[in-house]
């Protein structure tokens, strides 16, 4: 009876083992001895080999960078919500999506207008051979593989020859779009001279991960000088002058730092001009401390628009919010992501860009707040309102503020509004 309660109490009496059964269970057992003997006791051969196996993979391993790298690929995080955003559409620039298939029809317009430069000079002029370009260019290798922030696996010469295609397309195309032609001097517009096309060019010129570096576009400029004019003397001139026909970029901007490449250059110029001094305190931003548009037009602020002023330079006066005029197209969209993943590959940078999107993400939460924004001019876009909100929502997804330019801002509306209730 107690051997029946035992056993339905859960001590089951011991299992009997066959003796095939056993031996299986002694050859394990002598396999597990011999695997931890084999742990405790490698022998000095073994010890050397995977010494000498591991060192091989260090020996492999490639120097760090002499100096800070600027171009980066978009990490995942940042990507998902929109992989289109950091895609070159129409052409590449820079190793990362050379090797693009779709991309691979304006290698040809590259040549042509690589051309181009070439045979601009006028007969006055000594015109700037391949050989001096590709040795100026050619000094800069080692400085420009740095630049990026992985390994660049191309070979020597394809490299420099990258870099000189590219370039040359780059300024060559600036100079044409500045311009307002796709056809100079009577040439062939080998770029089809759509409405949309020279846009497209000009949004993948501004990608994360299709950049060259900013001292390969010196040296090509500074040795054509078929392309400076007493307006446009310097790369800098001709860059902000191409960028001044977007949107988003502050009029007449230049800036005096040191570019890293184009999309560096546009950000510099944004935050050069800005007027908010950047916090100190490099706080996580959990919660953006504001109400939405229509909750502060409920308690008696307004909305004023400011012309020809940059973006970032938003104010308080009283209740008024002083809000500068944005254009919303196309390819703002893109051109925010890839100022955001910048800021977040390269902290050093800041999060001017960031704290702009994260302030409109909190006003405008539905399309009654964009609604109201368009009414006052303050956002002018041919987008409805709800892709405006949506296009907001999506923008700040998976993005974290590390110091906040608007916090002072918010504070100063949060205390005003609280004194009103």
């Amino acid at each position: 009876m107690g051997a029946t309660s035992s056993t339905s109490a859960g001590n089951y009496p011991p299992e009997k083992c066959s003796p095939a059964s056993n031996t299986s269970r002694r050859h394990d057992d002598l396999m597990a001895n011999s695997n931890r003997n084999m742990q405790t006791s490698i022998g000095t051969e073994d010890v050397e080999e995977i010494a000498s196996w591991i060192q091989g993979k260090l020996s492999e391993m490639p120097s760090p960078p002499s100096h800070e790298c600027s171009i980066f690929r978009v990490p995942n995080g940042l990507r998902r919500h929109n992989e289109k955003a950091f895609v070159p559409q129409v052409v590449s620039i820079g190793p990362f999506h050379h090797e693009n298939k779709e991309l691979k029809g304006m290698e040809k317009i590259k040549l042509w207008y690589l051309k181009c430069l070439l045979n601009r000079a006028p007969a006055e002029e000594t015109v700037v051979s391949l050989v001096c370009l590709v040795k100026d260019v050619g000094s800069t290798e080692q400085d420009c593989r740095e630049s990026y922030a992985e390994e660049v696996d191309v070979p020597r010469k394809k490299f420099i020859e990258m870099m000189i295609l590219d370039g040359c397309f780059i300024l060559e195309f600036l100079c044409r779009y500045q311009k307002d032609l796709m056809a100079i001097r009577g040439e062939e517009a080998l770029v089809p001279n759509t409405s949309w096309m020279p846009r497209k060019i000009l949004a993948d010129l501004l990608l994360l991960e299709n950049q060259i570096p900013w001292c390969v576009l010196d040296c090509l400029f500074n040795l054509m000088p078929c392309l400076k004019t007493e307006s446009c003397s310097r790369l800098d001139d001709l860059v902000s002058s191409s960028l001044s026909k977007y949107g988003m970029f502050p009029p007449s901007a230049r800036s005096s730092q040191t570019h890293k490449h184009l999309l560096d250059c546009f950000r510099n110029c944004l935050v050069g001009s800005c007027t908010i001094t950047r916090p100190n305190c490099l706080v996580p931003l959990k919660r953006i401390p504001i109400w939405s548009v229509t909750e502060l037009h409920q308690h008696g602020f307004k909305f004023i628009a400011e012309d020809g002023e940059n973006i970032l330079n938003i104010k308080l006066e009283n209740y008024k919010i002083k809000m500068p005029a944005i254009v919303i197209e196309e390819n703002t969209e893109s051109m925010f992501r890839n100022l955001i993943a910048y800021e977040h590959c390269d902290p050093s940078k800041g999060y001017e860009i960031t704290s702009y999107a994260a302030l409109l993400y909190c006003l405008i939460k539905s399309p009654a707040d964009a609604l109201l924004l368009k009414e006052r001019d303050i956002i002018q876009i041919g987008l409805s309102n709800e892709d405006i909100a949506s296009f907001l929502n999506r923008l700040y997804n998976d993005i974290c503020c590390l110091g906040f330019l608007y916090t002072d801002l918010c504070e100063r509306v949060n205390m005003i509004g609280v004194s009103d209730v």
